[in-house]
C-alpha cells in the first residue's frame, strides 16, 4: 500500500509542463533561451492517493494569462479515470539575459492558448 510522496506530484507537473511546451512547437531547452519562466506560486489538491507503480496522466493547460505571468492548470488522472490531483503553478516572465521581469512574449503567448478551467490534452 505504498503511496506516491506528496511532493512528487509538483514533478509530474513539470514533466506535464514540459511536455505541454513541445506538444505545442518549442521545448523548453528552447524557451530557456529567450525567457525564463520561474514558479512563483504551486499549488497541489489532492484527491486519493496513488501508489507506487501506477499509472498516471498529466493532463496541463494555460489557465490564465496576465500581462507578466501566466498559470498553467493541471489534472493528474489514474489509470481507471478517476482523479487523483489537481493544482497549478504560476509562473513569472523574465528576461534571460537581464534576469528582469517582462510582459510575456507575444511568440509565447500564441503557442500557449488560454483554457481556463477546461483539462487540456494529454501530455
Amino acid at each position: 500500500m505504498r503511496v506516491v510522496y506528496y511532493g512528487n506530484y509538483l514533478t509530474y507537473f513539470e514533466v506535464g509542463r514540459v511536455e505541454y511546451l513541445r506538444q505545442h512547437g518549442t521545448p523548453i531547452s528552447e524557451v530557456d533561451r529567450k525567457v525564463h519562466m520561474p514558479v512563483i506560486e504551486a499549488v497541489v489538491r489532492y484527491v486519493r492517493p496513488a501508489r507506487l507503480d501506477d499509472l498516471l496522466e498529466v493532463r496541463c493547460w494555460i489557465s490564465e494569462r496576465r500581462r507578466a505571468s501566466f498559470r498553467f492548470g493541471y489534472e493528474i488522472v489514474g489509470e481507471t479515470g478517476d482523479t487523483i490531483a489537481t493544482g497549478s503553478t504560476l509562473h513569472a516572465c523574465l528576461d534571460a539575459a537581464t534576469g528582469k521581469m517582462i510582459a510575456v512574449p507575444a511568440w509565447l503567448a500564441e503557442m500557449m492558448p488560454v483554457a481556463p478551467g477546461a483539462p487540456g490534452g494529454r501530455v
